[in-house]
This record gives structure tokens, sequence and C-alpha cells, in this order.
């Protein structure tokens, strides 16, 4: 919820030598998801004219996330410090933290039409409902061209196409968050492991050299867990097991570039090697060789099964507490994980290992190194009464000066790839000793399906890659259920 310069995407969703980015999601088509989700709302229709800030005294409501109202005498003085008009104030409100939750919330709140929130926090998973009905403003006719351009040529991509829906542009980038893998260093040198002289940091592992090193160092430290991760039935299908089945190679619907549709006229490649093998790797890293489905060699039994029914919270428990020894998170966890008051320089940071390499995956943007795309955005309300004040507030939260104290208070990526290589960056207490890593890491990033039928897709998918994680069924019967299943959605939408 990065690609550190010009270089683009993996698996991003432009091309950029036929189609502009702000035009990119057009293909996807606004009517399939309106007849999903309802008619438009009034907005819909209708083109925003908002004139210029005045310079009247106004107080804009900001809602957020508890990791920036717990902090907020600091974002307050960020904003200041980044240039906002003395005349505006900003009311920080707080609700849920988690994508679903707050989108329940958001849900309630636009659809009665109130004016506030101004501006809010919102989630790439909104896009797909949100924008059809009108719900949140085009910023393309918000914001001046110039921040348009800066969207374009200076962004993570994959960050800000995200929030395109047929040619609109409805959030710009508060954060990325980027999932890598932390570790202890203390543990796997007392394996005998070397990390900075094999450079770990930038040089990806493969899954079974991963394996090894996870089951050596929990025998030489003698704890409880080799590698927590979460794999409840929300994140095992969208996430944290589609994120396995990417760096083996495989897709759920062919190349990337096919990830957003169209629906119903795109290939589903669900129940092919790629997949098979990705739900093998983790029944091995579950179960051993024991298992019947287990990958010949490879070692386990280093992931215990319990990640079955782990939430991003439940997942970290043991790590927290010194008893596991690799654990995948998001990178606004490093902070508190890498802090003096917790495990210090003793925290490592490595990129996600891979099945196949690039050259050798089965499809466009799969394989090597590969994470999913975390992050959260900006966005304006179209029934506020202060847009004028909201724009000048979204402008200011999205120069280079608040993104980098958001960065140093929060842990909070930024969004656009040149300032990690920043000075202020690159002083930043703790963070600043992970940015090779995360700068990585983001290169090779891409995002869930948005549209309308992921949801339904992604739930069917999550329950058969659970039942198999659970012995329930093999991966083969797993993967052809989700094909099925799929297949089914894919054609009665495009009906």
């Amino acid at each position: 919820m990065a690609d550190r310069g010009s270089r683009g995407f993996r698996g991003s969703m432009h091309d950029e030598n036929s189609i502009s980015r702000r035009n990119v999601l057009a293909a996807t088509g606004a009517a399939g998801i309106i007849g999903a989700a309802g008619c438009l709302s009034d907005n819909g229709d209708e083109e925003l004219d908002i004139p210029e800030y005045d310079g009247e005294e106004v107080t804009v409501e900001y809602s957020t996330a508890p990791l920036f109202g717990d902090v907020e005498d600091q974002i307050q003085e960020a904003l200041r410090d980044a240039g906002l008009h003395e005349n505006i104030e900003v009311d920080v409100s707080t609700g849920v933290w988690g994508a679903d939750d707050q989108e329940d919330q958001y849900n309630q709140i636009l659809q009665a039409g109130q004016s506030t929130p101004d501006i809010m926090l919102t989630n790439f998973a909104y896009t797909s409902s949100f924008a059809p009905r009108g719900w949140l403003v085009d910023l393309n006719e918000a914001l001046p061209e110039e921040k348009l351009d800066e969207l374009e040529d200076d962004y993570h991509q994959e960050m800000v196409d995200s929030m395109r829906y047929d040619g609109g542009l409805y959030g710009v980038p508060q954060f990325v968050d980027i999932p890598a893998i932390l570790y202890r260093k203390d543990y796997v040198e007392n394996a005998g492991y070397d990390p900075e002289g094999e450079n770990w940091a930038t040089e990806p592992m493969s899954w079974e050299e991963f394996g090894d090193i996870v089951s050596d160092s929990v025998e030489a430290n003698d704890v409880d867990h080799g590698y927590t991760t979460t794999l409840d039935q929300r994140t095992v299908g969208h996430q944290t097991g589609y994120e396995k089945v990417v760096t083996m190679g495989g897709n759920y619907f062919g190349d990337m570039e096919n990830q957003h549709g169209p629906v119903g006229d795109r290939p589903v490649t669900i129940d092919e090697e790629p997949v098979i093998d990705a739900l093998r790797l983790l029944r091995t890293f579950m179960y051993g060789s024991d298992d019947e489905h287990a990958i010949d060699g490879m070692t386990g039994d280093i992931l215990p099964s319990e990640a079955l029914g782990w939430d991003t919270q439940p997942s970290q428990e043991s790590f927290a507490a010194g008893e596991a020894v690799f654990h995948r998170n998001w990178s606004y966890a490093i902070a508190d994980f890498a802090s003096e008051d917790a495990f210090g320089e003793d925290i490592g940071l490595m990129p996600f290992p891979y099945g196949v390499s690039e050259d050798e995956a089965e499809y466009e943007g799969t394989g090597g190194t590969n994470a999913t795309l975390g992050g959260w955005h900006l966005s304006l309300n179209p029934n506020s009464e202060k847009l004028p004040a909201a724009v000048e507030l979204l402008k200011v939260m999205t120069s280079d000066e608040f993104y980098l104290d958001i960065f140093e208070i929060t842990g909070s990526t930024p969004p656009k790839p040149e300032l990690f290589g920043s000075e202020q960056a690159e002083e930043v207490p703790v963070m600043s000793r992970y940015l090779e890593t995360l700068q990585l890491q983001s290169e090779n990033q891409w995002v869930h399906p948005i549209n309308a039928v992921w949801d339904s897709q992604s739930s069917s998918i999550a329950e058969e890659f659970h039942a198999c994680l659970n012995q329930e069924k093999s991966p083969q019967a797993a993967v052809e259920a989700a094909q099925a299943d799929v297949e089914t959605i894919e054609s009665e939408e495009a009906q």
C-alpha cells in the first residue's frame, strides 16, 4: 500500500510508447464496475470547478490513520515547515487502521454525501468502487499541470497508476509500503553466515538457499520459529501467497499487463505449474519433507502452520519477542524493530527470495525478487465545502519537504524515487540503514488487479489456497478449483 528514477516497473499498468499514464486504466471500463457497484452519484456526471484558494481563514479536516494521528504535533509542524498557508488550520481526525475497515467507514461517509472529512487517506483497493460512483474528486481537474506532470515523471508509477480509473486520477501517493524480509543478523551470524559479506541487502537469494539458512539459524539459536509471515484467508490469495506465485514465475492472469483487464478477455493462468510450485513451496516450508507434495531436496519445516490464522499483527509477535529469525513485513514496521529500544543494528533487511529468474519466468513481469505493492494515497471529498483550501493542503502534503519529514517521523517510505538518494533521507535515524534494500525491492513491486471482480476472485483463490496449505487439498486440486471459479466470474462479468 518504487522505481528509483525513470527506469520504470516490471508489470506496470502502462505502455509508455503508446498511451498516456493518465488514461492507462481506461481499458478496464467504468460500465462493468458501475453495474456491480451501483449507479453513479450526482457528482459522477459533474465537473467540479475549484477556484484558487483566496487566503481566507479555514479549517480543513484530514482523515488519517493512527500512524499519523499518534504524531499529530509533529505532522502539524511538518506541514508549516513545508509551506502550508498560515490561514489554513488542519483538524487531524483518526479512524481505524486497516484497508477494509477504513473502506467501510468511507463508504458510510461518502454515500451519505457528508462534506467532511475534506481530505482522506485512501487505499488503491477503493478505486474501482469509489471512482465510478463519483465519490472522489478527479485530481486531473483539481491539481495544476505542473503537479500532474510531476506525478507522471517523478513518482513511483505503480503507486500513481493504481489510483487511475477510466482516465481519471483519484488519489496521489502519501507513502509507498515496500514489503521485504527482516531478519536477525546476530542469529544468522551464530549459524556461521556473513550477511554483509555475502551482500544479502541487495543480492536476492533463491528460496532454496533461504530455506537452508533459516533452518541452520533456528538450530544454532534454539528459537521457536524460522520464518514468519501472514497467511490467513485475507492475505494468502492476494498478498503473501500471491508474492510466492510471482517469485516462482507465475501469475493469475498471464503477463502483468493483464492484471486489471479486460475482464473476460484475458487469460486465466491459475492452474499452471508456477502456481502449483508456489503452493508446494509453502507446504514444504510448513511441513517439511514429510508432506506428500513437498519439493524434493528443499529444506522445510521453517514456517509455523499457525501462520494460516495470522494477519499482520499476530504474524510479527514471535519476531518481536526474539523467537523468530526471519519475518516478512512492510517497510513501515522496520523502524520499530530496528530502533535502539528494540533490536537496533541486529536487524537486517533483504529483498524477497525467488524461485526462478526473470529470464526463466513464464510471464512478463514475474520471476526474480518480487513483492506486492502497498501504501496509501490522499484523496479529496467531492462534497467538501472547502475544496480550494483542501487542494492547497494536498499540494503541501505531496511536497518533497513533507515526504521526507514523514519518512523521518514515521518511517513511511517516500513515493518519489529520487528522495531515497537525498541528503535528508540518508541522515534519517534507523531507516537510512536500509535504503539500498528498500530501493531495490521497490523497483520490483506489482499491484493486484484493480477492477470490480477482484474481490470475489481473490476470495475464491484464497479459499482454495488455504485448503491446500491446511493439507485438505492437493496443490493440483486447489488450483483447478480456483481456475474454474475465476473463469466463471470472468465469463459472467463479460456477458
